[in-house]
C-alpha cells in the first residue's frame, strides 16, 4: 500500500523526474506521497476562482490509520498556479524536502504533499484534508495570507505549522515562520558596521511594505545599539525616481572616515522601540511620507555637528541597484570612505561588475554551507534549487529528527522552540515561540574578483556575543 503512495504524478515541473531517479528512490517509497489536489466536484460545488484539476494529474493520499507508527507530515505549497515561477519554486521545495525523507532513512517519516493553488480557500481545504489524514504537523504554505488560512484550521487541533512566509503578522500561537525575514540581516550587518567604528549611518529604503519594515528595524537596530542615523531618503522604485533622492542623500555623507565606537542604549521595556530610537510620534512615521510630501527627506536622529554618515543602509537589488549605487560617487561621496551596507539579495555575481559597490559589506547565509546543500540537490536531480528550496529542506530535516522523538514532545513548543536551534542547508537558525526565526549569518565584502566571507557565520548561538 505504501508503495502505491509513492507514485509522483506531479504536473507540469514534476514531470522532469527522470526514471533513473524514480528507480533509486524506489526503495524509500513509504517515506513520500504524491500531491493530493481538490476532489472532483459538482458544477454548483466548484468555486470559480479555483482552475479545474484532472483528476488523472494527481494521487489522492487514502485516509490514515492513526494507530499505525508513521509519522506524518504535511507540505502545502502552490504545486499548481497561474505562476509559472511560483510552480517552479514549489516544485523545487517539495524536491528538497523529499531529499530529507530520502537521506534520513526515517521508515516512520511520511511526507504528504498538499496543493494550495496559491489561494486561502486551497490552503485551508488543504490543511483539513492533512489533518484528516493525520497530519501532525504542516509544513507551508508558502503566502501569508494562506497561512492565516491554514493556521485557523490548525490551531483547534493543536497541529504546530511551520511556514515558508515572512509576515510576522502571521506567526505565533503554534505558527512558526521559516523564511529569510530582513530584521535578522539589518541586526546582523549594523552590529558588525558599528563593531568596526561606523557610528552614524544613512538610509535609502524604497516606498513600500518592504521599505518600511527596514526602515523601522534599522531605525531601531542603530539607536538600540548605540548609533545615530543621520538622514533617511525614501524613493518610487524606478532607475529615473531614484536620482533625486540620492543627489540629497549625497549632502550628508562624510569626508572621511574616522572610527567611533560607541555604547549599546538601554531598551524600553514598555515599547518594541527603544526610547527615542525614532522620531514616530503619535502614530507620525517619518519613513512613510504622505503621497504628496514624498522626496522631501527626514533627518532622523540626526547630528550633524558630529558629522555626517559614514555609512548608508541600501536594501535595494539587481538591476535597480546597480543603477543606484553608481549615484553616490556622481554625486561625490566617496565610497571607498562611505561603507555600503546591504541585506542577503546582494549575494549576486552580477554585482562584482558594479565599481561602486566594491568593498560593500552585507549579510547573508554562509554561502559555503548553502552550496553544499546546492551539490547535493543537483545530484539527485540534474538542477539547481530555487531559491527558497532551502527553507523547505531545513523544515523537512527538523521535524525528521524531531520525529524519532516521543509522540507528546516531539513537535510541542520547548522541542521546536530549541534555544540551541539547528543547522541546516543555510547555516544555524531556531525557530523562536513567538513564531519568528533566529539565524546565524555571515558578513560578505563585494570585490571585483568575487563575493568574499570576511566574519563568518556563528556555528553556535552561544556564541552570538557583544553588541
Amino acid at each position: 500500500m505504501e508503495d502505491a503512495l509513492m507514485v509522483l504524478t506531479f504536473r507540469r515541473h514534476f514531470r522532469m523526474l527522470t526514471a533513473v531517479l524514480i528507480g533509486s528512490m524506489a526503495l524509500a517509497a513509504c517515506e513520500t506521497t504524491g500531491p493530493s489536489s481538490y476532489p472532483d466536484r459538482t458544477a454548483e460545488q466548484q468555486r470559480p476562482d479555483l482552475p479545474e484539476i484532472r483528476e488523472e494529474e494527481f494521487v489522492t493520499v487514502p485516509q490514515a490509520d492513526r494507530n499505525d507508527e508513521l509519522v506524518r507530515v504535511a507540505i502545502l505549497l502552490p504545486f499548481t498556479n497561474p505562476s509559472e515561477n511560483i510552480e517552479a519554486a514549489a516544485a523545487s521545495m517539495l524536491k528538497a524536502a523529499q531529499m530529507v525523507a530520502f537521506e534520513s532513512d526515517n521508515k516512520r517519516y511520511l511526507l504528504i504533499p498538499k496543493d494550495t493553488q496559491g489561494t486561502e480557500e486551497g490552503a485551508r481545504y488543504m490543511a483539513e484534508e492533512a489533518i484528516r489524514e493525520g497530519a501532525e504537523i504542516i509544513l507551508g504554505p508558502l503566502f501569508s495570507e494562506s497561512v492565516a488560512a491554514v493556521s485557523d484550521v490548525a490551531r483547534p487541533y493543536n497541529i504546530p505549522v511551520i511556514a515558508f512566509s515572512s509576515d510576522s503578522e502571521v506567526a505565533g500561537n503554534g505558527v512558526y515562520l521559516l523564511s529569510f525575514p530582513p530584521e535578522a540581516e539589518i541586526s546582523r550587518v549594523t552590529q558588525y558596521a558599528l563593531q568596526q567604528g561606523y557610528a552614524r549611518f544613512g538610509l535609502m529604503a524604497p516606498y513600500s511594505e518592504f521599505g518600511d519594515r527596514v526602515a523601522r528595524s534599522f531605525s531601531t537596530e542603530v539607536y538600540n545599539r548605540g548609533g545615530n542615523i543621520v538622514h533617511t531618503e525614501r524613493y518610487e522604485r524606478s532607475a529615473d525616481k531614484m536620482i533625486e533622492p540620492a543627489r540629497r542623500m549625497a549632502q550628508f555623507a562624510d569626508d572621511e572616515f574616522v572610527p567611533s565606537y560607541v555604547t549599546p542604549r538601554v531598551m524600553n521595556a514598555n515599547s518594541n522601540l527603544a526610547a527615542g530610537a525614532s522620531s514616530i510620534i503619535n502614530g507620525d512615521d517619518p519613513f512613510r511620507a504622505p503621497e504628496d510630501e514624498r522626496g522631501t527627506g527626514v533627518i532622523v536622529n540626526g547630528d550633524l555637528s558630529q558629522g555626517g554618515y559614514q555609512a548608508v543602509l541600501l536594501p535595494e537589488q539587481g538591476r535597480l541597484l546597480r543603477a543606484l549605487a553608481p549615484l553616490f560617487p556622481y554625486y561625490n561621496v566617496n565610497v571607498r570612505q562611505v561603507k555600503l551596507l546591504g541585506l542577503s539579495a546582494w549575494n549576486n555575481p552580477l554585482l562584482t561588475r558594479e565599481p561602486a559597490l566594491n568593498g560593500g559589506w552585507f549579510a547573508a547565509p554562509d554561502p559555503s554551507l548553502a552550496e553544499g546543500f546546492k551539490r547535493r540537490y543537483e545530484r539527485a536531480y540534474g538542477e539547481r534549487p530555487a531559491r527558497l528550496a532551502s527553507l523547505a529542506y531545513d523544515a523537512a530535516l527538523l521535524t525528521a529528527r524531531l520525529s524519532q522523538l516521543p509522540p507528546e514532545t516531539r513537535f510541542s513548543v520547548d522541542t521546536i522552540a530549541n534555544p540551541n536551534g539547528y543547522l541546516g542547508a543555510d547555516g544555524l537558525f531556531r525557530l523562536r515561540s513567538d513564531g519568528m526565526v533566529e539565524r546565524g549569518l555571515a558578513i560578505l565584502e563585494i570585490r571585483p574578483s568575487g563575493i568574499e566571507v570576511i566574519d563568518p557565520a556563528p556555528r553556535s548561538f552561544v556564541e552570538q556575543v557583544g553588541f
